[in-house]
């Protein structure tokens, strides 16, 4: 009967056409062997199953082959097959780790002197090279400096930084690039076809990204796939047999941070329990995860995201619900708890500390945002009664003549509104001066409600048009966000980002759209068919067409106000050194 042959020994490149993903060196030796300019030592380094000994054994091939120096081995003369098959009398294939010592390379050193039985050049591979200790090393540096003509000597290693400087500088030195799931993808296709396997797409994806870059990684798994499904080699087959965390899972989690369901997070830990996942993996792939929805929410683009087409279409909506500086402030949680994983005796209490910490994270405030929200609260007076805080002043403003109607009002014609309005003064008695922030929300609270961005997607008109209809679209899929988001109303519209104007007793219905604005998003991509971003900004709107943004003076000395009646804005001014931006 015949032995079976894996796949890895199968599939093995037997010249430099084979050899995947490593033109840099192929183009390189095939040069130096056409103008026989060959160096008498070579370093390859890189990870594993990249093709370091495949290389190493094709440039013995080509030296020995008994057509004379070729870059093209015949693959048939004996040379050739012994060399393949690792019993060549003038090839010699070294294990660093199992022949690391002294006595071995002074062996090595006597061997060298014979000329090559049958061949043209005696050939030294030698393997994991990193593992031979420093006396090896020293014994080897003369010999290796000025062989013989007849010697070559081939290393490979995957950890270059561990062999000496001295060893490195008298070799050539080749780095084997990792391979890309889509080529890896590739090549198994071409495997699966030849050999008559039928295996679903998302199946070889999740084999090649399995395989972290290696080739043969990538052809034993596939081995053992083979081994476990009957006809056809399925998804699901590949996630059950080598226990892989589906992304679904993953998705779970941003989608129970998004929504802040606390106790999502415990029925989340027993699904991780219960599956047997081992913790350290679900971690790394959730940091996977959260770093594909960054990579998403930066550039607006999932190209960079090494997933197939469907899950890319994920991530491209998930991450809308999401602020970049929440997801690196995920991502660092997560890294805190894979460290502390290592040394913790009580495992899950990690994981569910850890899980619910993201949840009940509170979204990022910038020190914009942060001002804007202590310039509407009351100050405090000495005797403890609170107090508005004034509009702030305006120096160049005309006084206004006394008037001479009743007491308490304006002239005979009413309230004087032939100037323009101040959108900072109170329009009604519940709320604080209206104010959106120190530099430019403010100016949203006027003309700009009916301003459309100058790259906006869309126009605000076409919004405030619809704006019922994404409001009951929201409602069917959030029915609290749809509720709260009928609060609000369309401000402005600039490129992708739509701002929805409250009041400031809304701060509550601010926060819970903020944390579902996910739902809005998919509400106006369903209603309009266009893609926004949402972001909510608090103030009373005046939608007179005479109201005006404040000048830059007027900001200032509203600033300066700002900062003497609150001790904290004052410090962040003072720390942060904060100035009036346009």
């Amino acid at each position: 009967f015949m032995t079976y042959v894996v796949l890895a020994r199968k599939w093995r490149p037997d010249s430099w056409d084979k050899l995947i993903a490593q033109d840099h060196v192929t183009s390189t030796l095939k040069n130096a062997i056409q103008h026989q300019r060959l160096a008498h030592a070579y370093l390859f380094t890189g990870p594993r199953g990249v093709g370091k000994t495949s290389a190493a054994r094709i440039l013995a091939k080509a030296l020995n082959c008994e057509t004379g120096l070729t870059v093209n081995p015949c693959n048939k003369c004996s040379n050739c097959r012994e060399i393949a098959e690792g019993r060549s009398v003038d090839v010699f294939e070294i294990d660093g780790a199992s022949n690391r010592g002294i006595d071995e390379v002074r062996n090595l050193r006597e061997n060298i002197r014979y000329t090559p039985a049958k061949s043209q050049y005696r050939i030294y591979i030698i393997d994991e090279v990193h593992m031979l200790t420093t006396e090896a090393f020293n014994a080897l540096l003369k010999t290796l400096e000025e062989p013989p003509d007849h010697v070559l000597f081939i290393f490979a290693t995957t950890e270059p930084h561990k062999v000496p400087a001295t060893i490195v500088s008298r070799c050539q030195r080749f780095d084997f690039r990792r391979v890309s799931t889509e080529t890896i993808m590739t090549q198994l296709q071409t495997i699966c076809k030849e050999e008559g396997i039928q295996i679903e797409e998302n199946a070889l994806y999740l084999i090649a990204r399995k395989a972290e870059g290696s080739i043969r990684d990538s052809q034993s798994i596939l081995d053992q796939m083979i081994a476990y499904s009957s006809e056809i080699i399925r998804a699901e087959d590949v996630i059950q047999a080598l226990g892989l965390i589906d992304d679904e899972l993953f998705f779970k989690v941003t989608d129970v941070i998004a929504d802040k369901q606390v106790d999502a997070c415990f029925h989340l830990v027993e699904e991780v329990f219960s599956a047997g996942y081992d913790l350290e993996e679900f971690l790394n792939g959730l940091g996977e995860h959260l770093r594909n929805l960054l990579v998403v929410r930066v550039t607006g683009d999932a190209s960079l995201v090494n997933k197939t087409a469907g899950i890319k279409d994920r991530y491209l909506l998930t991450s809308k619900c999401f602020e970049e500086e929440d997801i690196l402030r995920l991502i660092q949680i997560n890294t805190e708890t894979l460290n502390r994983l290592k040394y913790a005796e009580n495992t899950r209490l990690i994981l569910e500390m850890a899980m619910v910490r993201m949840t009940k994270m509170d979204k990022t405030v910038t020190i914009e945002e942060l001002m804007s929200t202590l310039s509407g609260l009351p100050r405090k007076q000495e005797g403890g009664q609170q107090t508005e805080i004034p509009p702030p002043p305006k120096p160049d403003s005309p006084k206004k003549p006394p008037s001479h109607g009743h007491p308490g009002k304006s002239g005979p014609s009413g309230p004087d509104d032939s100037g323009p309005k101040n959108p900072l003064a109170a329009s009604d008695a519940s709320g604080p001066a209206a104010q959106q922030s120190v530099s430019e929300v403010s100016e949203s609270a006027g003309s700009s409600q009916s301003e459309k961005g100058s790259s906006a997607v869309i126009g605000l008109d076409t919004i405030k048009l619809h704006w019922d209809d994404i409001i009951e679209c929201v409602k069917k899929k959030k029915i609290t966000v749809g509720s709260f988001l009928q609060e609000g109303c369309p401000v402005r519209v600039t490129g992708d980002l739509l701002e929805v104007g409250f009041g400031y007793a809304n701060g509550f219905h601010v926060d819970a759209i903020l944390r579902g604005k996910c739902f809005v998003s998919q509400a106006i991509k369903e209603v309009l068919d266009v893609n926004l971003r949402i972001t909510c900004i608090k103030g009373n709107f005046i939608k007179s067409e005479q109201s005006r943004p404040l000048t830059r003076e007027e900001k200032k000395e509203h600033l300066k106000s700002m900062g003497e009646q609150h001790g904290i804005i004052g410090k962040l001014m003072d720390e942060f050194d904060v100035e009036i931006v346009d």
